[in-house]
């Protein structure tokens, strides 16, 4: 008879525990806290916590095997100026993830006692999620021909790797994929994209890659809610001087490009584009954008009708007209449907008026069936995953 191991037991829900801020690590704590209001993704980490994880090739992961262990302490409540205060034990400071800050920031002085500038927490979130992927590769032995490119893209997909295939109504498009190598992360927040380019005198092109966050143009006047912004989002728009590669035919056709989902994600982060860097400095976006508590994606937005039902259960808001300072706050969704405001160290129950306010950063939502896929399932490239002006940082994934 062979023995089997028993199965550890995950912890469906933490206790809630504010985080010390020393000093411009706002943008940590409150990513930490909006991550840990997914529930996937805490089980995830639980899973992680039992494993044996060497720091050295691991640091990010270490860092949250830590984390969740320190988490996961008695709880207690108490109540100050008749303001409910949600806490397990005293705050604390995240310590674990200082070697996870001097990654990120090279050029900066890292360490938990304070830091000499803000940090943009979309760029961390990004960042950390990059890192988990990779580390989550390695631990998972995949074979060093797939572990040796950074970005973990599959190099021996041929770059004619491409078919026809048959969308809705019957269109055919010339359909372009290479390999990505899935992860436990990428299970959770990871989708797919479909981008398809529609020039004059030939097939259109269609190309299909992962997301793990998608990122929102909020600038126009017409974009007031999270809706009108995933309606520009998937809008078509025209590119200037496309080269079509139409046997006999060269130089420059009208083309128009178009992005639609086609494969839904467990936990989707919405992040709404406010902040610009230029040659003239850093500039912030004050313009409110309303969002739902139940958010449903249409067909205006997904390649093929899907269940596009999700629910809120995190907000990342950004206080303050300067994207270099400022503060960061999170409001989570925990326990019966109690909404909790994370800022930093105090822990303080909120309604959901105070969580639909109109200047949140970034959206947690999650989708409320298990059905997370559409259309047919097919391997793609990169990630895409940019900074808060819409280009890569220190990002090996290709954008569309």
């Amino acid at each position: 008879m062979v023995a089997t191991e028993t199965p550890l037991p995950i912890k469906k829900e933490l206790t809630p525990r504010g985080l010390i801020n020393a000093g411009n690590l706002c943008f940590l704590n409150a990513t930490l806290q909006a991550l840990l209001s997914c529930s996937p993704f805490v089980q995830l980490l639980q899973r992680v916590q039992f494993q044996d994880i060497p720091k050295a090739e691991s640091p990010t992961l270490s860092a949250f095997s830590e984390f969740i262990s320190e988490l996961d302490a008695p709880s207690s409540s108490s109540f100050r100026n008749n303001v409910a205060v949600v806490e397990s034990s005293r705050p604390f400071t995240p310590a674990m993830f200082e070697g996870v800050l001097r990654n990120f920031t090279p050029d900066v002085l890292n360490n938990m006692s304070g830091r000499p500038r803000q940090e943009d927490a979309q760029e961390f979130l990004s960042f950390i999620m990059d890192q988990m992927h990779d580390e989550l590769l390695k631990i998972r032995e995949v074979s060093p021909k797939l572990t040796a490119s950074k970005s973990s893209v599959v190099t021996f997909v041929d770059d004619d790797d491409e078919w026809e295939t048959v969308g809705p109504k019957n269109k055919s498009a010339v359909t372009r994929t290479q390999s990505f190598v899935p992860s436990e992360l990428s299970d959770i927040f990871g989708g797919q994209l479909r981008s398809v380019v529609k020039a004059k005198g030939s097939k259109d092109s269609a190309t299909v890659q992962p997301y793990l966050l998608l990122h929102l143009d909020i600038h126009q006047g017409a974009v007031r809610t999270i809706e009108d912004a995933l309606h520009l989002f998937s809008a078509p728009e025209d590119l200037e001087g496309y080269r079509a590669s139409v046997t006999g035919k060269a130089g420059a056709v009208s083309a128009r490009k178009s992005i639609k989902i086609q494969k839904l994600s467990k936990i989707m982060i919405l992040h709404l584009m406010r902040f610009s860097y230029g040659n003239q400095g850093s500039t912030k976006l004050h313009k409110p954008v309303h969002f739902p508590l139940e958010l449903n994606l249409g067909r205006y937005v997904l390649v093929s009708p899907s269940n596009g039902g999700y629910e809120l259960v995190a907000t990342i808001t950004h206080h303050g007209r300067d994207p270099s300072k400022g503060h960061y706050t999170t409001d989570a969704r925990r326990k019966n449907n109690q909404w909790l405001r994370f800022d930093d160290a105090s822990v303080t129950t909120i309604g959901t008026k105070q969580v639909l306010h109109d200047q949140a950063y970034v959206l947690f939502y999650k989708q409320v069936s298990d059905k997370c896929g559409l259309g047919v399932e097919v391997e793609v490239i990169g990630w895409r995953a940019m900074g808060s002006s819409g280009n890569s940082r220190s990002l090996a994934f290709p954008q569309l």
